[in-house]
């Protein structure tokens, strides 16, 4: 009986020591590279005046979630794919394109790209197919591809912050019924 018991308690005890692991925020990519890069598993790296995505943090091969948000980056390098990536924040940077290389990330489930420059969303967002959350607020955005219909799982997408028509808004309520779609107040602006 106390074997069983001790057993129990010490796949208790690993089961919450795994938790914790995978449940810790890095809050720099120093404290990150001070432990086993396996363990890395959330990363904000927000608010650091990067001009470019470091290098070590392709090393995070289980990275889950990393926030870039309030940098300066234009954008992303073609290595950028993680094959956990669920949530990825690019917010406020300096993006002039919807940086192709994260449709590659296929476990996306969140992806936050509010106040940058971007005026396009390209084909491959259809290939998310795991995206639940797509923020895209306050950007310059024209262009829709009907490949985002694809997203089954989409329940969010915000486009506030740009004008589009009533007649716009009502074609993308339509084409995604799923959706909760956030626009601004219609316009009488052609778009």
């Amino acid at each position: 009986m106390i074997k069983k018991f001790v057993t129990i308690f010490c796949i208790s005890i690993f089961q919450v020591i795994g938790y914790s692991q995978t449940n810790h925020l890095f809050e720099s990519l120093e404290e990150a590279l001070q432990v086993h890069p396996d363990s890395v598993y959330r990363l904000d790296l927000s608010r650091a005046s990067l001009k470019e995505v470091p290098k070590e943090i392709f090393n995070f091969k289980n990275l889950r979630e990393l926030d870039l948000s309030k940098n300066k980056l234009t954008e992303l390098p073609n290595q950028f794919v993680f094959e956990k990536l669920e949530v990825l924040h690019l917010t406020k940077n300096k993006l002039e394109k919807f940086p192709k290389v994260i449709c590659k990330n296929k476990n996306l489930k969140q992806l936050f790209l509010g106040k940058n420059r971007i005026s396009e969303i390209p084909e491959c967002i259809g290939e998310l197919s795991e995206l639940v959350i797509f923020d895209i607020w306050f950007n310059t955005i024209s262009v829709i591809p009907d490949s985002i219909t694809k997203l089954r799982k989409l329940r969010s997408f915000d486009l506030r912050g740009m004008n589009y028509s009533d007649e716009f808004q009502k074609e993308w309520r339509d084409k995604l019924p799923w959706v909760t779609i956030q626009f601004d107040v219609g316009c009488d602006c052609g778009i």
